[in-house]
C-alpha cells in the first residue's frame, strides 16, 4: 500500500497532469474554433493578396491596347493641352483626377465624373486620342481589390474582414503555443517527418509551414490594419488628438506631418466627406492616398475660385517631385469645389519618396509641402509598413517574397483543414473540452490585450461565451 508520504506526493502530481491535460484541451478547442472562424476569410485574404501584388503587371497586360500610345517623332501635349481636349470632347463631365503613366510610352489616365458615374479615360498624349472610356469598377483588377478590402460587401464586408484579421493574431499564439516541442527535433518540429501518415502527415504539413508564414501573416495584418474601416479610422483620430492637445511628448504618433497646424488650416476640414469618398473609390481604382495625408487638414485657398480649375498652375508644382530619384507615381486631384485647392500625391514604390502639395487653384501658390521629413515616426512607419505589405517597397524580391509566404500560409491552412477533417469526433465539430478547461495563463493575458487593442475582438469572445454555455454534446 501506498505511504501517507507517498500520496501527498502523488496528489499534486495528479492534479498538476489535470491541468495541463485541460490546458491542452482549451489549446486545441480554441485553435480549432478560431481557425474555422478566420479561415474561410483568411483563404480569400491570402488569394486576392497573391494576385494584387501583381496588380500593375497585370493591368497593363489586361488593358494593353489603352495604354498604348504612337510615338511618331513629335512631343507629347502638355497636361493643359490635354485637359483642354477632354473637357471640349466631353463638356458635360468633371474632370477628378490624372493619374500620369509611368513610362512614355503609355497612355495618360484622366478620371472623369459624369452622369453615369465614374469613367476612366485612357488618353494618348502624341495624337490627342482616346484609346479608350471605362467604367473603373468593372476592372477585373477591381474586383480583386474590392474582394480583398470588403469581400465584396461594402461596409459590412469591411468590418468582417478586420473582425478575422484580428483574431488571426490569436489563432497565430494558439497555434505556436501548439507547436512549441516538449524536446527539440529536426524531424516533426522543424521538418515534417518522412514516413508520417494519417494525421501526423497533416499535422507536419500543417504546423511547420504555419510557423514559417506566421511571421509574416502577422506582419500583413498589422500593415493592413491601419487602413481598416474601424480600427484605423479610431487608430488616426486617437493618434490626432494625441499628438495636437497633449503635448509635443506625443508628437512621434501623429498620423499627420503637420504637427502644428498653420493658421491657413481650417478648424473643421470642410473636404472630410470628399476625402472619404476618395477613400472608397480607392477600393476599385487603387489610388489610396498615404495614410499621412488622408488625416490631415486641407489647406484653405486664399479666396474662391472663380471658373474652372486649370492644370497649368501646377507646372512649377509638379517640378518639385523627386521622380527622377524614386520613380513614377504621380496623380494630381482636382479640387471638389470652388473652395478646394488642387492636390498633387506622389507616392512611389519607395514609402520615403511620398510628397503631398496643395496648390491654390486661383495662383498657383503652394499651399502646403508635406515630404518625408515631416512625417512622424508612426506614420513613417505605417507607410513603410504599407509599401511593404503591397510588395513595392523592396522590388521584385519583395513581391516573390509576400507571394510565396502567401501561398506557404494557403497551404498551410488547406492542411490544417484536412487535418481538422480527420481528427473530427463523429458528430462533433470541435475537439472535446470541459467546464474547467482554461488556456494558460499567458495566452488568456495575451488575448485579453489583444481585445483591448483590438475591440472587434469582443464580438469573438461573445459567440464564444455563447458556444461555451451551450451543452458540451453539442460542441
Amino acid at each position: 500500500m501506498m505511504t501517507t508520504a507517498q500520496s501527498a506526493k502523488a496528489q499534486p502530481a495528479t492534479s498538476q497532469d489535470a491541468q495541463r491535460a485541460g490546458q491542452r484541451r482549451a489549446l486545441f478547442f480554441w485553435h480549432a474554433w478560431s481557425a474555422l472562424m478566420v479561415a474561410p476569410v483568411l483563404l480569400v485574404l491570402l488569394l486576392t493578396g497573391s494576385i494584387y501584388l501583381f496588380d500593375r503587371e497585370f493591368d497593363q497586360a489586361w488593358q494593353a491596347k489603352a495604354y498604348a500610345v504612337a510615338q511618331s517623332g513629335q512631343p507629347a501635349a502638355t497636361l493643359q493641352q490635354q485637359q483642354d481636349f477632354l473637357r471640349e470632347q466631353y463638356p458635360d463631365a468633371r474632370l477628378d483626377k490624372v493619374l500620369l503613366p509611368r513610362e512614355a510610352s503609355q497612355a495618360v489616365r484622366w478620371q472623369l465624373e459624369t452622369t453615369e458615374g465614374s469613367r476612366l479615360v485612357y488618353l494618348d498624349p502624341y495624337q490627342l486620342k482616346v484609346n479608350a472610356i471605362e467604367d473603373p469598377a468593372s476592372a477585373p483588377m477591381a474586383l480583386v481589390r474590392r474582394l480583398h478590402g470588403e469581400l465584396l460587401a461594402g461596409a459590412v464586408g469591411g468590418y468582417l474582414i478586420e473582425w478575422m484579421s484580428c483574431w488571426t493574431l490569436f489563432l497565430l499564439l494558439t497555434g505556436a503555443w501548439i507547436w512549441c516541442p516538449k524536446q527539440w527535433r529536426l524531424a516533426g518540429v522543424l521538418w515534417p517527418r518522412r514516413r508520417a501518415d494519417g494525421s501526423v502527415h497533416w499535422r507536419d504539413w500543417h504546423a511547420i509551414p504555419a510557423l514559417v508564414a506566421s511571421l509574416l501573416l502577422a506582419f500583413l495584418v498589422l500593415t493592413g490594419l491601419p487602413w481598416s474601416i474601424f480600427w484605423g479610422q479610431q487608430f488616426a483620430s486617437m493618434s490626432h488628438e494625441l499628438s495636437h492637445k497633449a503635448g509635443p511628448a506625443w508628437h512621434w504618433i501623429a498620423p499627420s506631418p503637420n504637427f502644428h497646424l498653420p493658421d491657413t488650416v481650417n478648424a473643421v476640414d470642410p473636404h472630410a466627406e470628399h476625402r472619404a469618398e476618395a477613400a472608397n473609390e480607392a477600393m476599385v481604382t487603387g489610388a489610396a492616398e498615404p495614410w499621412s495625408a488622408q488625416h490631415q487638414h486641407v489647406p484653405a485657398q486664399s479666396e474662391i475660385r472663380q471658373g474652372l480649375a486649370d492644370i497649368e498652375l501646377l507646372t512649377s508644382a509638379l517640378a518639385l517631385l523627386p521622380t527622377e530619384q524614386f520613380g513614377p507615381g504621380v496623380r494630381i486631384f482636382y479640387p471638389s469645389d470652388a473652395t478646394a485647392p488642387f492636390k498633387i500625391s506622389y507616392v512611389p514604390d519607395k514609402a520615403e519618396g511620398q510628397r503631398t502639395i496643395y496648390v491654390d487653384a486661383n495662383t498657383g501658390a503652394v499651399l502646403d509641402d508635406i515630404g518625408w521629413q515631416r512625417y512622424s515616426l508612426a506614420a513613417k512607419v505605417v507607410e513603410w509598413g504599407v509599401m511593404t505589405h503591397l510588395g513595392r517597397q523592396y522590388g521584385l524580391l519583395n513581391q516573390l517574397l509576400n507571394l510565396l509566404f502567401c501561398l506557404i500560409a494557403t497551404g498551410a491552412i488547406a492542411a490544417g483543414l484536412r487535418l481538422w477533417w480527420l481528427r473530427r469526433q463523429p458528430g462533433r465539430w470541435l475537439p472535446p473540452r470541459q467546464r474547467t478547461d482554461r488556456l494558460p495563463r499567458i495566452l488568456q493575458l495575451s488575448l485579453l490585450l489583444l481585445a483591448l487593442l483590438f475591440p472587434l475582438l469582443w464580438l469573438a469572445l461573445v459567440l464564444y461565451a455563447f458556444f461555451w454555455w451551450r451543452p458540451l454534446r453539442n460542441c
